[in-house]
């Protein structure tokens, strides 16, 4: 899953009126990295595959991780953020530094004239988003929210086929992510105790955990689901390790699963009231359960048949998509990197929407608030 590396950033720069979208030079945009750990890679990866875009700078207070982010990407390099703004001056900045630091440094660019990109989570919890949002406004910027599974091509054919009635009307969304912390990430986080990502309101959890819960969000609609769930510790670990909850909104329910002691994965399954579609996004695969058409014994040779030639369609397709050069792992990386470009470009409405950034983000401290009232044997 992505990860980031802490940074600490020094920022002194001047205020500055950002750029109408039509005075846009020559409908591109001029954007740079803030933090250049892990996920930066991903982000720059995927930068270098959009048309409009320009990569100006990267920044980092460690000169070594501004440097060897710089040197493979062929881009400027800073260690200031203010020398990033005044010189780089890019339209937009990708906020790629650790949690806590995200609504300040999202503040701040903002005030300094710059459209933001923030990755998830989008702050630690839904005050510091209202103060983002707020500043955004009064500035008239555009801010987005790494929700990048949305746009993943997978989630993107799943929803065409939902809205085609392919299994009815939604009812239930199930949603898995597995965390081995045998990784070298998780292995960080394990191992000291005193880790950033160990200090988070949410622990372990905050700094992946939307994204399984935003593929619920997507169908579900509840500001205030009924939850019912824990966090557990299991093995030998002194923090919580596994989150079980579900989520009771008024029109569908959810049940979301964060686990260390499974495989890498990221599930999600839709079930409708006709049928179910099984999405694996690391498998880049969508298969569509329903009920059998033939009767008796004869359905025991229709579904497997079924299953035979939707796999058929699965391969085709992907061979189809390798060799465009079209599979890789962070493609709704790309797509929504694009859709919030095209949004600034046209002065559009941002890919994600803004209230969808602040209900993710207070259901997440919902969410926290109800496990560690759990974990003290009293009610959220």
């Amino acid at each position: 899953m992505t990860t980031l590396t802490k940074v600490s950033v020094p920022i002194q720069a001047a205020r500055r009126a950002p750029q109408p979208a039509t005075q846009q030079r020559n409908d591109r945009i001029r954007v740079a990295v803030l933090g250049c750990g892990q996920i930066a890679d991903a982000h720059l990866s995927q930068l270098q595959r959009i048309r409009c875009a320009d990569v100006v700078g990267v920044c980092d207070a460690h000169e070594d991780l501004a440097y060897q982010a710089a040197a493979r990407f062929g881009v400027s390099q800073y260690t200031h953020l203010d020398a990033l703004l005044s010189e780089a001056r890019p339209d937009v900045v990708h906020i790629a530094t650790p949690a806590h630091t995200h609504a300040q440094l999202a503040m701040q660019l903002l005030q300094a004239g710059c459209h933001v990109y923030v990755e998830k989570p989008f702050t630690l919890d839904v005050h510091e988003a209202d103060a983002v949002l707020r500043v955004a406004s009064e500035t008239g910027l555009q801010v987005c929210v790494g929700h990048d599974q949305l746009f993943d091509p997978m989630w993107l054919r799943a929803r065409r086929m939902v809205e085609a009635g392919a299994i009815g009307k939604v009812r239930h969304v199930e949603s898995i992510l597995g965390y081995p912390l045998d990784g070298k990430f998780g292995a960080l986080v394990a191992n000291d105790p005193n880790h950033w990502v160990r200090r988070l309101p949410g622990g372990l959890f905050q700094n992946t955990i939307s994204h399984p819960l935003y593929r619920i969000t997507d169908f579900l609609a509840d500001e205030e689901p009924v939850l019912v769930g824990n966090w557990l510790r299991r093995g030998d670990f002194d923090f919580p390790t596994e989150l079980h909850m579900a989520l009771e909104g008024a029109e569908v329910s959810g049940s979301l699963t964060f686990s260390t002691r499974i495989p890498p994965q990221r599930i999600t399954q839709i079930y409708g009231s006709t049928g179910t579609l099984w999405i694996d996004f690391d498998g880049q695969v969508i298969r569509r359960m329903a009920r059998p058409r033939m009767p008796g014994a004869f359905a025991k040779l229709e579904m497997p048949l079924r299953h035979f030639t939707e796999s058929c369609g699965n391969l085709t397709r992907n061979l189809w998509r390798f060799a465009c050069g079209e599979i890789h792992y962070f493609a709704g990386m790309k797509n929504l990197f694009e859709a919030f470009y095209q949004s600034i470009l046209t002065g559009s409405a941002p890919p994600v929407p803004v209230a969808e950034m602040r209900r993710v983000t207070s259901l997440m401290d919902q969410l926290f608030a109800h496990c560690r009232a759990q974990e003290k044997g009293g009610r959220a």
